[in-house]
């Protein structure tokens, strides 16, 4: 079991009015918490590579001496951790709405695919979602929840925007919402990470993250855990599982690169 290295906030977070505190917290640019800011993103980028960490750590830790440089793969890292957060945010949906019971319930593989079947852009068939799957499932708590914030943040500042000193809205990326929010970050993030823990079904018995690789929250961090919002499927999502044949991947089983890839 692994946990993170984030040091504790100051004073105790609860479950805030969402709307205020989003104005609040981006009305400005300031990092209020960059003792814990940093080292969250830091894990988010780089779950399991720990020397590009350090040195994304060092070069963010460099931001409060002057310095402009950005982590590479930056931009390239959010839309990777957006499919991601496609990804587990549809899984959460379908076992919190209780679908496809009879198909052996909720699984990454039929998030997936719904993913794939709807998405407009590039990079996400259903190989390439299960790559980057496999690259940040243990920090899929995290970056779902930086998501969903950053979704939030557009939607309300499109109904009235946030301030000539705050962030405008093609700044809201997740990387933002995790160094100017950490302490909200990780309290909806708290609430994925149990969903994620929990045996979805009796058909299905293995949790969607793996419990001895995941990156989990510290207990004693002073959070609060914030409860996600939940979409239900509507009928064409749930005409694509019907469609879905049981125990299809799409291309993840093949072996690309020389290695097999192998879902949840």
């Amino acid at each position: 079991m692994r946990g993170m290295e984030i040091p504790r906030f100051p004073r105790k977070f609860t479950k805030p009015d969402l709307s205020n505190f989003l104005r609040q917290r981006l009305s400005q640019t300031i990092v209020l918490w960059p003792e814990q800011a940093i080292p969250l993103v830091g894990y988010m980028a780089w779950p399991n590579e720990p020397a590009a960490r350090d040195d994304g750590l060092h070069m963010l830790r460099s931001w409060g001496h002057g310095s402009t440089a950005v982590p590479p793969r930056l931009r390239r890292i959010q839309h990777e951790w957006l499919r991601v957060a496609d990804v587990f945010h549809w899984y959460c949906d379908l076992m919190d709405g209780r679908h496809q019971a009879r198909r052996g319930g909720p699984s990454i593989g039929k998030a997936i695919t719904l993913v794939a079947a709807k998405a407009q852009s590039c990079g996400t068939s259903e190989a390439s979602l299960w790559l980057y799957w496999e690259k940040y499932k243990d920090v899929a708590h995290l970056v779902t929840a930086a998501a969903l914030i950053r979704r939030e943040a557009r939607i309300q500042s499109r109904n009235s925007p946030f301030g000539p000193l705050g962030l405008s809205v093609n700044q809201f990326v997740p990387f933002q919402m995790g160094m100017l929010m950490p302490d909200l970050v990780l309290a909806v993030a708290l609430e994925f990470e149990a969903r994620g823990l929990r045996e979805p079904s009796v058909a299905w018995a293995e949790p969607a993250f793996d419990p001895q690789t995941l990156w989990r929250i510290p207990p004693d961090i002073n959070v609060e855990a914030f409860p996600h919002l939940i979409r239900e499927p509507g009928p064409d999502d749930l005409a694509i599982l019907n469609a879905r044949r049981a125990g299809n991947r799409g291309k993840a089983n093949k072996r690309q690169g020389g290695k097999s890839i192998s879902p949840l």
